[in-house]
């Protein structure tokens, strides 16, 4: 009888021994020789009992099953994956979350009872010595780390560092969980739905006429191209059908006004972009003479004007370097906020006509580049400077005798350029006109002045071909004429938009009241006079 208990522990212990090899292969390596006596082998198993529970260890291998479906289920979502095909794949992802989540509390559970029986145990037993223990806390902690997919330098680490299971356990927890964040389903709908969102705006904006490029619109767009206001609101409030009836579609754009819907983004992102696309190609004439510099915030902007380095001097005997200063001036310029609202009715919107909403946007590009152009004009192009005195005027030097644009008053201009001098008082080392600016009255006055014609003598060549090139606008109503360098070389003036907005931009409302929906264009936009001595001004004839 003896002898049969004697076989029925050591069957029993194998099959534990058995068990945890299986679950835990790494704590096979605990075992100082693989031919170990039954005794050393009843010794080992009673040390590190809590590791070879069948049903535990069976609960855990589920919890790895559970979590290997979680990830290949997420796995499932791709960008050409459909919107509901994606939800139905979160839902079942989030099932099995939940599922993984019942089954740890239930491990959790089950490792509690566990540990209570070991502390029963230990009470009937001796002190567990201290090479025990902390071979116990590295077993612990190793299959732990092992489970939570951490490092091994990091599992390493904390049984070199004396970290405590409970704390070990909480940062293994943490793991897994940055893991699962990074693998979190929200995240690729949330892909998924601006990805659709930037395909609309780029649909949208070729329909309300955007430039389209010379390879034609993007894969996703071209899905999009034939859908109108209605289809958009309808799926941006998932609307299901079709509507019936001038009610319905006017409920699917409320409803898409009023919600946290992509429809707002979605027209603004269009209009935008058209806008943009637009006033792009707009070229107004006040850039090929100003410089660009953008200004930080709406308050006044000082530029400070310096003067020449100092002029070097020999150096004497005694080594001495003498010391020279700088002279400054300073102008003060500022952006500011221009807007203008225009309203979009309820029957264009009903009537889903994007002609006549593409009619109504169709100049505001080159509206608002005009805008521009005669705002610089009448307050940046003859402004008072610092000294009191206008940008040209007789006491700068800049300014000429009433003549016609001919020969004779062109070279006086440029010569008079060539005459100015710094702020320091020395003349300037390259200060050659190279655009004629005028006004429609004058233009071809001064095409004819640069036109390249073969000369009959020498007597008739002409001097300017080549080097002045001509410029009109109709900002400039008399018979004036300028001659300017090249703003990269120097200018009289300066032009930008406020850091972060370098373009117009559109506005879409729901105002309370009102039928129908507003768009209210926005820009800043800022210009204005820095000098004098980079241009040149004859009344004309």
């Amino acid at each position: 009888m003896k002898n049969h208990n004697v076989l029925a522990v050591a069957c029993t212990l194998a099959l534990a021994f058995l068990a945890f090899v299986a679950v835990t292969p790494s704590a096979f390596a605990a075992v100082p020789d693989p031919h170990v006596s039954l005794t050393a082998a009843s010794d080992f198993f009673s040390n590190h009992a809590h590791h070879f529970a069948v049903t535990l260890a069976a609960m855990r291998a589920d919890l790895d099953k559970l979590t290997q479906r979680a990830a290949a289920k997420i796995a499932e979502i791709t960008d050409d994956t459909p919107v509901e095909a994606a939800r139905a794949i979160q839902d079942e992802h989030n099932s099995i979350l939940a599922d993984a989540d019942k089954l740890r509390g239930e491990i959790k559970k089950k490792e509690e009872e566990e540990a209570a029986a070991t502390r029963s145990q230990q009470n009937h037993n001796p002190e567990p010595t201290p090479e025990a223990l902390a071979a116990g806390r590295a077993a612990d902690i190793l299959d732990i780390g092992t489970r939570a997919g951490m490092a091994t330098d990091a599992i390493q680490q904390a049984i070199r560092s004396n970290v405590t299971l409970d704390s070990f356990r909480a940062q293994a927890f943490d793991h897994m969980a940055g893991r699962q964040q990074r693998t979190s389903p929200s995240r690729v709908i949330t892909d998924e739905r601006e990805t659709r969102r930037n395909a609309r705006i780029e649909a949208l904006s070729y329909r309300l006429g955007a430039p389209i490029p010379a390879a034609g619109p993007s894969a996703a767009a071209r899905g999009h191209m034939n859908d109108g206001l209605v289809a958009i609101a309808a799926e941006a409030v998932e609307y299901r059908g079709y509507p019936r009836n001038a009610r319905d579609i006017e409920d699917i754009f409320t409803r898409a006004a009023h919600t946290t819907s992509d429809f707002p983004a979605i027209m603004e992102g269009a209009i935008n972009r058209t806008l943009e696309g637009r006033y792009a190609l707009a070229q107004p004439t006040y850039r090929r003479i100003a410089r660009q510099r953008n200004f930080r915030d709406f308050r006044p902007h000082t530029v400070i004007k310096t003067g020449d380095f100092p002029m070097l001097k020999q150096v004497l005997e005694d080594g001495e370097i003498k010391y020279g200063t700088l002279t400054e001036g300073k102008e003060t310029l500022q952006v500011l906020s221009y807007a203008r609202a225009i309203s979009v009715s309820r029957q264009l919107m009903i009537n889903d006509d994007l002609g006549a909403i593409q009619d109504m946007l169709s100049s505001y590009g080159t509206t608002v580049a005009l805008f521009e152009e005669i705002t610089f004009y009448s307050s940046a192009f003859n402004a008072k400077l610092a000294d009191g005195q206008t940008v040209f005027h007789a006491s700068h030097n800049n300014l000429g005798a009433a003549a016609a644009i001919d020969v004779d008053p062109v070279s006086l201009g440029r010569a008079a350029m060539a005459k100015q001098k710094s702020l320091d008082g020395n003349p300037l080392l390259a200060n050659a006109p190279a655009i004629i600016l005028t006004g429609p009255d004058t233009i071809t006055k001064a095409e004819k002045l640069v036109a390249s014609i073969t000369p009959a003598t020498v007597a008739t060549v002409n001097i300017f071909s080549g080097r002045l090139t001509p410029i009109d606008t109709a900002q400039i109503a008399d018979n004036a004429w300028y001659l300017f360098p090249n703003p990269d070389a120097g200018s009289n003036y300066r032009w930008g938009y406020l850091e972060g907005y370098e373009a117009p931009r559109v506005r879409i409302e729901s105002p309370f009241g009102r039928q129908g929906m507003a768009m209210s264009v926005e820009h800043d936009f800022g210009c204005g006079a820095t000098d004098y001595r980079y241009g040149f001004k004859n009344p004309g004839a």
